[in-house]
């Protein structure tokens, strides 16, 4: 079946590319981009679509409409997917970078690094697309919070080699682990105590662009957040991570020990407090797995809270983000308690159904006013 509308014709062909291109750009760009680009590609295509204008679009807007509906609706409810893997082996840095840190400066074996604020990691999601075929990338940026805190390195394809694993292959890994530091009291006094951290942001992008992607489900697993000391009656330094509530979160598993992560939460934002003891990588206790719906970036708020000196001047934090839970090997949502679910506090990009739903609505009501007020005058 065609449509005709004056002089121009919306066939089935032109129907069905309209609704592809609004499927791609919905799920990567901006509503105001999607529209644009939608009517520059009918201005274009003049062998599937006649004299097409803003007429055109004018005269066939119920069509419009109902493939920009159908379009929208496909992508929110037929593309919903599970949490895909994601991997941190592969960057944009190069050892020759300027940057470059070839051991970590404190002896623990973790591998290269780069001292740079903001990494790009590459084909994060090995069989993952994206909406414009390529794949997809993740930008980590850290900022180190006060005074005394300043940010280390990232530390790419991240494995230990001082921790016991169920595997010693570095590609059963692939973590994106980070250092900070505090100021030792030798070089700083009194002030190289005190409370600081590392806001953490992860970004997805189609890969090799700046184009966002959004995706519909993630989780990722946070490690290392301990602390040190005996605990309470011997602490050093206690360590935390906060997520802002309304950021995607929705829902959460800490260890089930006694010595797991404590979550609370305020106001605004949930924080998961280690215990004031050092464990290993490997450790559950000082883990948590986080759970994101409908998100293009993730952000983590690492805290720290130096109580008294430490051995090493300055101290380091370490942590690890794992985005595939292989750093437990089979099995590895043992030892971690029920998800709690935060779903209710979760919200972040909107669905486009709601955002289209809305504007058509709007569109539709606007009309029917002006119509009900013509045809009283």
């Amino acid at each position: 079946m065609s449509v005709t509308s004056g002089d121009a014709r919306l066939n089935n062909s032109s129907s069905l590319a309209i609704f592809r291109l609004i499927s791609i750009h919905l799920r990567v760009e901006s509503l105001q981009a999607s529209i644009l680009q939608i009517y520059f590609f009918l201005k274009s295509r003049t062998p599937i679509v006649k004299n097409t204008s803003l007429s055109l679009l004018s005269r066939n807007r119920s069509i419009f409409a109902s493939l920009l509906m159908a379009a929208v609706a496909t992508v929110s409810q037929t593309d919903k997917a599970a949490a895909f893997d994601l991997k941190f082996n592969a960057t944009t840095a190069v050892a020759t970078d300027a940057d470059y840190i070839a051991a970590d400066p404190f002896g623990f074996g973790f591998g290269a690094g780069y001292s740079r604020s903001a990494i790009r990691y590459t084909n994060v999601a090995p069989g993952v697309a994206g909406a414009l075929g390529n794949g997809l990338d993740a930008v980590f940026t850290a900022t180190a919070k006060g005074t005394n805190y300043s940010f280390v390195e990232h530390i790419p394809n991240f494995r230990s080699a001082t921790t016991t694993a169920p595997t010693t292959t570095a590609a059963a890994y692939q973590d994106a682990a980070f250092l900070y530091q505090i100021a030792g009291t030798s070089t700083a006094g009194a002030t190289g105590l005190g409370k600081g951290g590392l806001d953490y942001k992860i970004e997805l992008f189609e890969r090799g662009t700046n184009t966002r992607y959004t995706a519909d489900a993630l989780r990722l697993l946070v490690y290392d957040v301990d602390g040190e000391g005996a605990g309470t009656t011997n602490l050093r330094q206690d360590e935390a991570v906060r997520i802002a509530k309304g950021a995607g979160l929705v829902g959460y598993q800490v260890g089930s020990s006694a010595q797991a992560l404590i979550p609370t939460q305020d106001a605004t934002s949930y924080l998961f407090s280690g215990r004031g003891i050092n464990v290993a990588e490997t450790d559950k206790s000082g883990a948590a797995i986080f759970y994101f719906a409908n998100v293009n970036q993730v952000n983590f708020q690492f805290e720290a809270d130096t109580l008294a000196p430490s051995s090493a001047d300055p101290n380091p934090v370490f942590s690890g983000i794992d985005g595939d839970l292989s750093l437990y090997g089979t099995g590895a949502l043992t030892g971690f308690a029920t998800r709690v679910d935060t779903s209710a506090t979760a919200t972040a990009v909107p669905e486009p159904f709601t955002i289209i739903g809305t504007l058509v609505g709007g569109t539709a009501a606007l009309r029917m006013r002006k119509k009900l007020k013509a045809d009283k005058a």
